[in-house]
């Protein structure tokens, strides 16, 4: 007599049904994990229609199907081969742990993960999340963060894998009857076992599915709904890799945007350029590099971190609390655009400003196949030009590589969190014990190092401190706003250092030589629904300070701001007179390097995936890389290309022959001219 089992819900000795019983279990699972995806995000997906809705649900179990088939593949081949030792008790046990446990477990932690994640980035996880672990040493600090900051999705990812060994343990396989003859049902098992495995494999009877694929059911933006990271890891593993595509012939894609730069002749010509706030006459002056250059021989380009125009009240036209006094107040005596970023990503920032290369693939340009490829970027032609080059990073030496893609890209010299703590003046509570030096600290390091150059000098500087688990000296607490998001709270503390960094530079015999370049490397989590859409995703601050265009009313400006209450953040009445001061140009990370070039009036053989702001006074555009499309934003709305479709009322033809230029001069290594 064969055991009773008790309080098991299935008990049989048909290994097939056992296996399709435990597909779809984890298929379930995989379902309940893409609930709370969506759930944990409302905020950022906006589905409009029913027929939507209907969409994404179909889409979800198409790569559901498929995700299944793909993780449970060596499960699958293990159970169905025609062989006696598939029914040993050991093997069994073997099987189970390691080919179905361990991949269903890790399809629903990467689903949890990424509900959190996706809220930085817009984007599903890929297969490079392994290679950016591997280079972002102080993650084991940053676990407990994660687990304790992000307690919703610690709690329901507990309880998703206490649920998969509970439902998984009342489905049993027991033995089958060893007296009778199970050759014939062995093969026709095995025929019908590796046609169900192909169906699941290719998501259904119709072709194949690709990643590529999530834009057929629902609006681009929102196709991050229907495939999970799972599948998308699993897919991308070795995606770092582009095809040529040819949605134009080569004269028209040219004929469209030429990325070879070339020097322009501001002096033959008449057509007012670049706007230029003139605070005393109180609107803008037009501008020309000659005109701006005068003694400005230094340059410094500060990339803040996760900074968004939704924090600022010189973009966000009182709409919400600004946290950023000194930006405001700065603003009023700088040039201001409409800036964007190129991706969401720190590493997907630093290329595009320093490189005018965007990363238009699922992988970062650095972890792509291209990451080899010959550059001629900014800080190498100033280099070669007679600038003294620097890149400043308070982080620990070689996180995201960055000093390593600095020495690419042309920086001559590298100061990161090993020279700060060198320096005489630093402390070991300088140090924020995840991330790197705080900014106050940091800046102020900078600005000594800096007035040790021989001019002149370009350098960039990337702050770190606003940035999750959000933490700041414990002597500047209490101090600033909290706001709807952590978030808010150390922009307006980075915002402050930034002012001291400005105080300090004041002092010094370069600054009044110095133009000042203030971006972003990606912007923060979007609060309202104004910023989680397309063109709301991408913006950042991009600000151009030339200290003397102010003369004494930038040392005001400096002064009021060092001895205004810290807490004194709702002004609105300057907030809406600094917003009246942003030019409607759209400026993103490609643009700064040929605008500063056309600035400094170097001759340079490069390639830039962006526009001067001296060239295109009145248009511009950015362009991105989503969930598995591409999007362009101009002057009359955004266009969006994926593999099978064409979205929205922008310049779509010109969003293609970007792609088409991207990909066959990364594909060919053709990037220094």
């Amino acid at each position: 007599m064969r055991k009773k089992h008790k309080r098991r819900w299935i008990v049989t000795s048909n290994i097939y049904g056992y296996l399709f019983s435990k597909a779809l279990l984890a298929l379930l699972l995989l379902f309940a994990a893409q609930a709370f995806f969506y759930l944990d995000n409302t905020r950022i997906f906006h589905i409009d229609t029913f027929q939507e809705w209907v969409g994404v649900i179909w889409g979800n179990i198409i790569f559901g199907i498929a995700t299944i088939g793909c993780i449970l593949l060596p499960y699958f081949v293990a159970n169905l081969l025609p062989f006696k030792f598939r029914w040993n008790k050991y093997y069994h046990r073997i099987t189970e742990i390691l080919l179905y446990y361990i991949p269903v477990l890790f399809i629903i932690i990467s689903d949890i993960c990424d509900a959190s994640y996706y809220q930085y980035t817009y984007r599903r996880l890929t297969g490079e999340i392994f290679q950016y672990l591997g280079i972002s040493g102080n993650m084991g600090s940053l676990w407990p963060h994660f687990l304790v900051d992000y307690w919703h999705s610690t709690l329901f990812g507990f309880l998703l894998i206490f649920l998969t060994f509970y439902f998984g343990g009342k489905i049993i396989l027991i033995g089958r009857n060893k007296y009778r003859n199970h050759r014939i049902n062995d093969l026709v098992g095995l025929v019908v076992g590796v046609a169900v495995v192909i169906f699941l494999l290719r998501g259904g009877f119709g072709k194949n599915i690709e990643w590529s694929d999530t834009t057929k059911y629902c609006q681009s933006k929102n196709s991050a709904l229907v495939t999970n990271s799972g599948y998308n890891i699993v897919r991308t593993f070795n995606g770092g890799t582009l095809q040529e595509v040819d949605y134009l012939d080569d004269a028209q894609a040219l004929q469209l945007f030429n990325p070879a730069y070339a020097p322009y002749d501001f002096a033959a010509d008449s057509t007012p350029w670049a706007p230029c706030w003139a605070p005393d006459a109180g609107h803008f002056l037009a501008a020309t590099p000659d005109s701006l250059k005068r003694q400005y021989n230094n340059i410094v380009v500060i990339v803040l971190e996760s900074f968004s125009q939704e924090y600022m009240g010189c973009y966000n036209h009182g709409v919400m609390q600004s946290f950023t006094p000194f930006l405001d107040s700065l603003a009023q005596h700088s040039l201001v655009y409409q800036g964007r970023a190129n991706g969401k990503k720190s590493i997907e920032g630093i290329p595009a400003i320093f490189s005018s290369l965007p990363t238009l693939m699922p992988f970062p340009i650095t972890m792509s196949d291209y990451a080899d490829d010959s550059l001629h970027s900014l800080p190498a032609i100033l280099r070669d030009n007679g600038f003294h080059t620097a890149f400043f990073h308070g982080s620990y030496n070689g996180v995201m590589s960055f000093d390593k893609l600095c020495a690419r890209m042309g920086f001559s010299e590298y100061y990161g969190q090993n020279e700060y703590m060198a320096d005489r003046r630093s402390k070991e509570t300088d140090y924020d014990g995840v991330w790197g030096i705080f900014d106050e600290h940091f800046l102020q390091y900078m600005v000594r190092r800096l007035s040790t150059f021989p001019q002149p000098f370009f350098s960039g500087v990337f702050t770190l401190s606003s940035h999750h688990p959000y933490t700041m000296q414990p002597e500047r607490k209490g101090q600033f706003p909290k706001g709807p998001h952590p978030l808010c709270q150390v922009v307006a503390y980075s915002d402050n250092a930034l002012r001291l960094f400005f105080q300090a530079a004041k002092q010094t015999d370069w600054y009044q030589h110095t133009l000042f370049l203030i971006t972003a490397d990606h912007s923060g989590q979007g609060l309202s629904r104004e910023y989680n859409d397309y063109n709301g995703w991408y913006r950042i601050p991009m600000i151009i300070h030339l200290p003397e265009s102010a003369t004494d009313s930038t040392t005001q400006t400096i002064k009021q701001s060092s001895n205004q209450t810290i807490n004194n953040y709702s002004n609105n009445q300057a907030i809406r007179q600094s917003s009246n001061q942003v030019y409607s140009r759209l400026m993103q990370q490609t643009d700064i390097m040929p605008t500063l070039l056309d600035y400094l009036g170097i001759r340079a053989n490069t390639v830039c995936f962006g526009t001067s702001v001296f060239r295109n006074p009145t248009g511009g555009w950015q362009i991105a890389y989503g969930n598995s499309y591409y999007q362009l934003e101009t002057p009359d709305g955004v266009a969006v290309l994926s593999q099978d479709k064409e979205e929205g009322n922008g310049n779509i033809q010109l969003l293609k022959a970007v792609v088409q230029q991207y990909n066959r001069r990364l594909i060919n290594n053709q990037l220094t001219r």
